[in-house]
């Protein structure tokens, strides 16, 4: 493969290594022994794990996040040395309201320290993060001196419209940090290159290996080139592997001069269809969410939006996967039923007009609403 990248980084890297539970120092001394030995490294992105300075140490993410700045005060000593960019996600402290909470935050550091951050947004609740850890929101990319990075960690990569979007904002390349068990790692290698190939990008994914706290993880680490081709790849074994490619950007650059199908975002909806007219039909619509495993949220609304609403409504949505919006009956008209349809954040809109006390009580009992409406400046 031809050296003569043109484009934001001159070599793509991860590495891939056992992570010692509980042992943020020891983590970093491995990383910084396969970096002494990797040679020139100049203008190389190098990913390294989830997790990768501590592990899910649950009892103990307390103190593993209290030494998250001396991790990346490391970090920076070692991408000055070796003048790159390391990325990679460590527990982070959350802020007032998931008081005993951490994000899995992606840190992006270079020479200078700290480029920018990403949290993880999907958690992996059926492995029991949802316990400890809160998800992130605003997937934006991160911008370095070399480029914009589309961020995933793990879980996020099974959900495509995490890419896109940072794709579509302009993101030079994807990243994914991970600790993917070596039971799906087929799923990984197959996700990894649909993520690379949606979106017309190289992308550079680090997973963790061996046995970490009973569960052994896959390896399997890559770099994959925008039409889905292993560039490079680690084998499943538990010592520490370095894996580099030298990308040519000029492949991204005449694949997307054919057609750039990531690009593409016209709105395909009609937000009018938000709006259920009938009680059997927003049950209905609700009981087979509910089938599916979605977290329903459900608020009740006296009026047109204002700023205090829409951000209420943001906030609610993010706890849940379907926002239901509910007018009392008689309150507001079509155009407000429209205007909270046009939301982004609302999934259906529905008015309380000819339900009965028995539709209500279902109401309740699917959204687990102990009220169904609120009026402005109540709690709920």
């Amino acid at each position: 493969m031809t050296t003569d990248t043109l484009g934001p980084f001159s070599g793509l890297a991860c590495i891939q290594f056992r992570i010692e539970l509980g042992e943020p120092e020891r983590n970093l001394g491995c990383i910084a022994g396969v970096l002494a030995t990797a040679g020139d490294l100049t203008g190389t992105l190098v990913v390294l794990p989830e997790m990768w300075s501590s592990g899910f140490a649950y009892g103990r993410l307390e103190a593993m996040a209290e030494a998250t700045p001396t991790m990346l005060a490391g970090l920076t000593e070692l991408a000055r040395r070796h003048r790159c960019i390391l990325a990679g996600s460590m527990p982070e402290k959350a802020g007032s309201g998931a008081e005993g909470r951490f994000y899995n935050t992606l840190y992006v550091t270079g020479a200078d320290g700290v480029l920018g951050t990403y949290r993880k947004q999907q958690i992996f609740a059926f492995g029991g993060e949802g316990e400890d850890f809160v998800p992130g929101f605003e997937p934006y990319p991160v911008a370095t001196p070399l480029g914009l990075l589309g961020c995933l960690v793990c879980y996020d990569l099974r959900f495509p419209d995490l890419a896109r979007t940072q794709c579509q904002q302009g993101a030079d390349l994807l990243i994914c940090p991970a600790q993917w068990p070596l039971v799906r790692i087929g799923h990984w290698r197959t996700l990894l290159q649909a993520r690379a190939i949606e979106n017309q990008t190289f992308l550079v994914a680090c997973n963790g290996c061996g046995i970490v706290d009973g569960m052994e993880l896959g390896g399997g680490s890559a770099i994959i080139d925008p039409q889905g081709t292993i560039l490079a790849e680690a084998g499943s074994g538990a010592g520490p592997q370095l894996v580099l490619a030298r990308p040519d950007w000029r492949l991204r650059e005449e694949y997307r001069s054919r057609f750039r199908s990531f690009a593409v975002a016209a709105y395909p909806f009609r937000d009018e269809r938000k709006i259920l007219p009938t009680a059997t039909g927003c049950l209905g619509l609700l009981r087979k969410r509910k089938e599916l495993g979605q977290r329903l949220v459900c608020r009740g609304i006296s009026g047109q939006p204002g700023a205090e609403e829409l951000q209420a409504l943001e906030d609610a949505r993010r706890f849940g996967d379907f926002l239901l919006v509910v007018l009392p009956s008689g309150a507001g008209g079509d155009d407000d039923c429209r205007i909270y349809a046009a939301l982004g954040c609302v999934d259906a809109v529905c008015r309380l007009t000819g339900w009965s006390e028995a539709d209500l009580a279902q109401l309740r009992e699917l959204t687990g609403s102990a009220r169904v409406v609120r009026r402005h400046g109540e709690t709920d």
